[in-house]
C-alpha cells in the first residue's frame, strides 16, 4: 500500500472492502499524518461516506486519489463536525460551558476533527475591542 504507513495502518486499511474508499483513507493518512487511532475514528465515523453523500461526485473522486487539497479558506474549515468522541448523549441538553469543558478534555481529537493547521490559542481568551472587554470561549 505505502511505505509511509505503519503495519497497524495497513491492517486497518485492508479491512475496507471498497477500493475507492480504501484509497481515500490511505491518501488522507499520508497527507494528514493520521495516527492509527485517528484513522480508525475517521473510518468509524464514516468520513468517506459523509463526503460521498456530497453532490460533488467529481470532487469526491479527486479526494479519493489526491487527498484534500487546500486552495481556499473554505477548504480549511469544515461545514460539519462529528463530535461523537465527546460522549455527549444525543438527546441530552447541555450547557455551552459543558461543551467547552468536553472539548478541552478531548482537545487533540477535536483539533483532528477541525482539520489542518489548527492550534489552541486560548480558553476564555480576553479580547478588547473599542474599550469593550470580551471573553472568547475558545480561540484557534
Amino acid at each position: 500500500m505505502s511505505d509511509k504507513l505503519t503495519w497497524s495502518h495497513i491492517c486497518e486499511l485492508i479491512t475496507i472492502d471498497d477500493p475507492l474508499e480504501r484509497e481515500f483513507y490511505l491518501n488522507e493518512c499520508i497527507a494528514e499524518g493520521w495516527t492509527v487511532d485517528a484513522l480508525h475514528r475517521q473510518k468509524e465515523s464514516g468520513l468517506f461516506m459523509r463526503l460521498a453523500l456530497s453532490k460533488d461526485k467529481k470532487g469526491i473522486m479527486e479526494l479519493a486519489y489526491k487527498g484534500q487539497q487546500i486552495q481556499t479558506a473554505e477548504d480549511v474549515v469544515k461545514d460539519t463536525y462529528t463530535l461523537e468522541f465527546l460522549g455527549i448523549d444525543d438527546k441530552k441538553r447541555y450547557k455551552e460551558k459543558e461543551l467547552e469543558q468536553k472539548l478541552i478534555d478531548n482537545m487533540q481529537t477535536f483539533l483532528f476533527e477541525l482539520g489542518k493547521g489548527f492550534a489552541l490559542v486560548g480558553r476564555q481568551y480576553a479580547l478588547t475591542i473599542n474599550n469593550v472587554h470580551y471573553h472568547v470561549d475558545l480561540v484557534f
